[in-house]
């Protein structure tokens, strides 16, 4: 799947989040059959990163069910990287912890019905399709020129054709999503 570019062809792609009845509100029926919780590989352990706030063990990430395949293998790409790193003889525990370390079991979540912070609230947040994840919230805020996440960590989101917004017009280095134009 190619990612779509701007919101028409996004809504072709993964369907209109919005209740017909009320577009301030999601709609349930298609929140009930497109987003899916997707877990790490076995072993790795995420957390939710909320404001500054003590993290808190998931199970997973909530995400659109068409980008369930490629959040897997990013994220199975992310713990083989962290295996190779560590090196030989790594536990699941010495690789948990590496991670952690990192901040890199981070997130700031997936699926979030919201309005854009970037479209003046005229717009969906990509996260109201469950296109978009942001990773390290804390470390990596919206408007910072800078990041703490790897290149590396960059490049494995990149190699299944996920963007970040380190480049946009008001950087938000935390964030990757499957679109462009939006």
């Amino acid at each position: 799947m190619k990612p779509p570019h701007g919101y028409q062809e996004i809504i072709a792609a993964f369907g209109d989040p919005s209740d017909p009845a009320d577009p301030s509100k999601p709609n349930p029926v298609w929140e009930s059959a497109n987003i899916q919780k997707v877990a790490p590989p076995a072993g790795w352990q995420l957390y939710y990163q909320e404001d500054h706030q003590p993290i808190v063990p998931i199970t997973g990430i909530r995400i659109h069910k068409l980008l369930a395949p490629s959040v897997t293998i990013v994220l199975t790409n992310i713990w083989a990287y962290a295996t190779s790193a560590f090196g030989a003889g790594a536990t699941d525990d010495d690789i948990r912890q590496w991670l952690h370390d990192k901040c890199l079991d981070q997130t700031g979540g997936g699926y979030n019905y919201r309005p854009s912070t970037s479209g003046g609230g005229k717009v969906l947040s990509l996260h109201s399709w469950g296109i978009a994840i942001d990773w390290d919230p804390d470390h990596n805020p919206r408007g910072s020129g800078t990041t703490t996440l790897p290149d590396w960590w960059y490049a494995i989101w990149a190699g299944q054709d996920w963007s970040d917004g380190r480049h946009f017009k008001t950087p938000d280095p935390m964030h990757v999503q499957f679109a462009t134009g939006a």
